[in-house]
Formats: C-alpha cells, structure tokens, sequence
C-alpha cells in the first residue's frame, strides 16, 4: 500500500446553511470528488494520487459521515443543488468533477444543471439510468456487509478495501455509517436509484465527459454506463479491467491514471 504522501486539511465549512465536513489536500486545478453510497472513508489513495496534479476537494455528502443534513435534502437534485451552492460560494472554476456510484449521478446532474464552473466530468460506475437488460442491485433488502463485499471482486487482494474495512469491520446497524445509508435511502429508494427524466438531460451536457465502469460491477451493470456515454454528447468510455463496482478500492493507480490522462490531455 502507497501511504499519503500529501498532507491535507480536515475541515467544516458552512454551505446553504448546512454544515459540510471536507477533506482537501494537493496543488492545481480543483477536483470536486464526490463518494457513492460508502459514504466518506478518509483520504484516499485515489485522493492522495489526484493530489499530485489537483487539489482535491473530498466532503462527506450531507447527511453521511459528520456533515450535517438539511431538513429540505430528500433527493439527488437535491444534492446536485447543493453541490453546485457549494462551488459558487467557495469561487471554484475550472473544476474537474468526479463522482463514484451515487456520487456520479450527482455529478452528472451537476453538469445537466449548470456546467460554467467545470472543466471535465469523471462518472465511475454511476447510478443514476435504469438498466434495460439487467438490473441495479437493491442495497436496502440486502446486510450491508454483503453489499459492501459485492462491491470489490476480491475483498482479500484489494489492499486499501482492506485497510478501510480491517480496521473497522461492518456493522449491520448503527455506527458512523448508517447516516449515509438513511440518507442514501431518502434520495434514492423511489424510484430505485434512477431519474426517468436523466437521459433526456444529459443530452444538453457540454462538459468533456469520461465513463468509467469496472468489468466485474455486481451493483450497476455496465449497460447504465454504455447509456450515459451515449447520451452525452463525445464522452468517452473505458471499461476497467479487474474491479467491481468499487474501482478506487481495488484499482486506484489504474484508475487515477486513466482520470489524469483525460483530465491532463
């Protein structure tokens, strides 16, 4: 395992009211990363790789880890508005967006919304479009422990899942992280992890717009990310190779590579 090799500042800042806890390390142009439905999980390797080219802006969503939750935040539009008070009121432009998973449907309605302030979009694995074919695993009916492991192909071999998930295994209730699945559940339980209405919006998307999706995803089929390439006008598409649905868990140099190589290009 690579260790930090950045330093970074722990941080809570008042957005639209709501007090937001926020991780930020690194040099250059903003990068805006936004987590799925794990919710925050310190600074990651993937953040800590990032840093070496960007400044990396990692918050936890409101309503998960310590950020507090709005009483009016009850879906992803929602949390794409806020996301977008957030870049006006800290004066970022020119900000590489990149969202996990959850994180990536908001990320992708950010940019449906309002894309001034950004210079690339990054979807990893997103929810956001229903599947067609197949079907996105249904998180809620299932012990969190059991998604969490559906989430990597190899919770043995993945060296930071297992940095993360050793030193504090799951807890089928309670504990730091049941906020985030409250919350995940308030956004995206009706319809299932999905917006009928996002396809036709991401058609209007100007933003350079890269797709990443793990070969191996038992949560989202590959399909929805095909889907989001298709519907953004010149986004590229790479399939990863040897991860799930948690490519930052189990391929972070890979896939930080590919995210630098579009957003450097």
């Amino acid at each position: 395992m690579v260790l930090s090799t950045t330093p970074y500042t722990d941080e809570v800042l008042a957005i639209a009211g709501t007090q937001l806890h926020l991780l930020k390390g690194g040099s250059g142009r903003p990068a805006l990363v936004l987590h799925g439905i794990e919710g925050p999980e310190g600074w990651l390797q993937l953040h800590d790789l990032l840093s070496q080219h960007a400044t990396v802006y990692a918050p936890s969503h409101p309503g998960y880890g310590l950020s507090e939750r709005p009483d009016w935040l009850e879906s992803v539009t929602h949390m794409a508005y806020f996301y977008e008070r957030f870049l006006r009121e800290s004066r970022l432009e020119e900000v590489d967006l990149i969202g996990f998973g959850l994180g990536g449907w908001v990320a992708a309605e950010m940019a449906a919304m309002c894309s001034h302030n950004l210079a690339h979009l990054v979807l990893v694995d997103s929810a956001g479009i229903r599947p067609q074919a197949g079907e996105t695993l249904d998180i809620f009916i299932r012990s969190w422990g059991d998604v969490v492991s559906s989430c990597v192909t190899d919770p043995e071999g993945a060296e930071e899942f297992r940095r993360i998930y050793d030193a504090e295994p799951i807890q089928a209730f309670g504990g730091r992280r049941e906020a985030g699945r409250v919350t995940t559940m308030r956004m995206a339980y009706r319809p299932y992890m999905h917006s009928p209405a996002l396809l036709a919006l991401l058609q209007g998307v100007t933003t350079p717009t890269l797709v990443v999706h793990g070969a191996e995803d038992r949560i989202v089929p590959v399909e929805c990310s095909e889907a989001f390439a298709s519907a953004i006008p010149d986004a590229k598409l790479r399939i990863l190779d040897g991860c799930g649905h948690w490519p930052h868990f189990e391929r972070p140099d890979a896939l930080a590579e590919a995210i630098l190589n579009f957003t450097r290009a």
